[in-house]
């Protein structure tokens, strides 16, 4: 994976972005310049002194100024540095929303972000495929198994691994994406690239597999803006 465009590769703060899962309930934040999906800090973070507990967050921009993957990059580098940038200020804003803003704009540059409860991805009612999707903002790969950007669902080989359901699925896929991109998952998992499945102890039923079956949606496919 080039990661000159990875939205998931940090060495301090980790926010899992370009693969997410995606519940259902996130039609609440269906606004205007609403960003889809969630964006996850994985620690409990600090930018310019303003708390950003451990979850996912939904994005919002403001209007046509800023992209919704703009704002997701000026969010990764704002948290791998622990404050924003020159130019830029992040404040508490209404409720529990916080706003960056690039000072000096006229319509301003910003993008709200504010915490949303954990989605917890569960298969549908007598079936392994689990509800909701899981999006991956870049044409990825990990190691030999391409994944084109696009909406994905992801599905359990059985109901009968322990350990293993579809919110561990949806963190084990992500991390995946974060960390293995030469293609050396961590021990038991190993990968078959043309079912596009994931799997432990040398047993295919015991693991989950993962399937496009959209594009991005509303997510625009310009380039990110550093």
């Amino acid at each position: 994976m080039n990661k000159s465009r990875s939205l998931l590769t940090l060495s301090l703060s980790l926010v899992a972005i370009a693969a997410l899962p995606v519940a259902a309930q996130a039609a609440t934040a269906a606004q205007s310049g609403a960003c889809d999906g969630y964006f996850r800090v994985m620690h409990n973070d600090r930018i310019s002194g303003v708390s950003f507990p451990a979850g996912p967050y939904y994005m919002t921009t403001g209007g046509t100024n800023l992209s919704c993957r703009q704002a997701t990059r000026y969010f990764q580098q704002f948290l791998q540095a622990g404050k924003v940038s020159k130019g830029w200020q992040v404040k508490n804003v209404a409720g529990p929303r916080k706003r960056f803003t690039r000072l000096g704009t006229n319509p301003a540059v910003d993008f709200d972000v504010w915490a949303a409860s954990d989605p917890t991805p569960t298969p549908t009612p007598g079936g392994l495929t689990c509800a909701g999707t899981f999006h991956v903002l870049h044409n990825d790969n990990i190691g030999a198994m391409k994944l084109p950007a696009g909406s994905y669902t992801i599905k359990l080989a059985s109901h009968d691994t322990p350990g293993l359901d579809c919110k561990t699925a949806s963190h084990d896929f992500s991390y995946f994406l974060n960390n293995d991109w030469a293609g050396n998952l961590p021990r038991p998992w190993k990968m078959n690239v043309s079912a596009k499945s994931f799997y432990m102890n040398n047993t295919p039923s015991d693991g989950f597999s993962v399937k496009r079956v959209g594009s991005l949606g509303s997510l625009p496919d310009a380039g990110v803006a550093g």
